[in-house]
C-alpha cells in the first residue's frame, strides 16, 4: 500500500512538473507576444528580401554578366597577345574580364571573370596580378577550382613560399579529376623532398600509385616512391 502511494506521489510530481514546464512557455509566450511575434516577422521579410533580390535582381544581373562574357573568351581563345589583352582589358565595343569582376561583383559570372584574369595575368608573365585574381576565384567549378590552386602552389613555390605553396597543392590533390590530382600530388611530393619530409613525401607518392596508377606509371613516380622510402627508412 504505502509502495503504491509512493509510486502514485511520484507520478503525480511527474504530471505537475509536465504542466508547471508548459505554464512557464505559455506564460512567456503571453508576456512576450509582441515580441516573439515581430521576431517571426523579422525573419520572414529577411528571407523575402533574399528571395527577391536573387530573384529580381541578382539573376538578371548573372544573365547580363554571362552575356557579356562570350566576346572576351572568345578572345582569350585566341591566344595572341593582342587578342588577350582585348580578353582582359576589353576595347570600345567589349568589356573585358576586369571590368565584368569589377562591375558584377555579386555573380557567379564575375567569379569566372577572376580566373580567366588571373590566366591572362599568368600569360603575361605578371605574377602579382595573377595570383591576386586567382585567389578571388571562389569554388565554383570543382575542376577549374582545383587547377587553380594547383597554380596558385605554383606561384608560392616561384616566390620560395613553400609552406604556401604545400597548402594550396594540398587543396589541389582533393581533387579526383585524373589528369590535374597526381600532377598536384607529384608536385606536393617533391616540395616534401626539398624540405627532408620524406614520410610525407612517400605517402604523397604512394596516393599517386592508390589511386592514379596509370599516371603513376606516365609519371615515372615509382623511382620517386623508393627513393622517399629509403631516406623515410633511415
Amino acid at each position: 500500500m504505502a509502495t503504491s502511494e509512493k509510486l502514485g506521489t511520484k507520478k503525480n510530481e511527474h504530471v505537475q512538473g509536465k504542466e508547471n514546464f508548459l505554464t512557464k512557455i505559455i506564460n512567456f509566450y503571453n508576456h512576450n507576444e509582441k515580441i516573439i511575434f515581430g521576431i517571426l516577422i523579422g525573419i520572414l521579410v529577411i528571407v523575402g528580401g533574399l528571395l527577391a533580390f536573387n530573384k529580381f535582381y541578382l539573376k538578371p544581373l548573372n544573365q547580363k554578366a554571362s552575356a557579356l562574357m562570350v566576346q572576351p573568351i572568345k578572345f582569350f581563345a585566341q591566344g595572341d597577345s593582342a587578342s588577350l589583352n582585348i580578353a582582359l582589358e576589353g576595347n570600345d565595343d567589349i568589356d573585358g574580364f576586369l571590368t565584368i569582376a569589377s562591375d558584377f561583383k555579386l555573380t557567379k559570372t564575375a567569379n569566372t571573370a577572376n580566373l580567366y584574369a588571373g590566366l591572362i595575368y599568368l600569360k603575361q608573365g605578371n605574377k602579382e596580378e595573377a595570383l591576386d585574381y586567382l585567389l578571388k576565384f571562389k569554388k565554383k567549378e570543382d575542376v577549374l577550382w582545383y587547377n587553380a590552386q594547383a597554380i596558385i602552389g605554383d606561384l608560392y613555390d616561384e616566390m620560395e613560399d613553400t609552406d604556401k605553396a604545400i597548402q594550396y597543392y594540398k587543396k589541389a590533390c582533393e581533387s579526383e579529376n585524373s589528369f590535374y590530382a597526381p600532377i598536384a600530388l607529384f608536385k606536393l611530393g617533391q616540395l616534401y623532398e626539398r624540405q627532408e619530409k620524406w614520410e610525407d613525401a612517400y605517402e604523397t607518392y604512394q596516393m599517386i600509385e592508390d589511386n592514379f596508377y596509370q599516371q603513376y606509371i606516365n609519371m615515372g613516380v615509382d623511382k620517386c616512391l623508393e627513393r622517399a622510402k629509403i631516406y623515410a627508412e633511415k
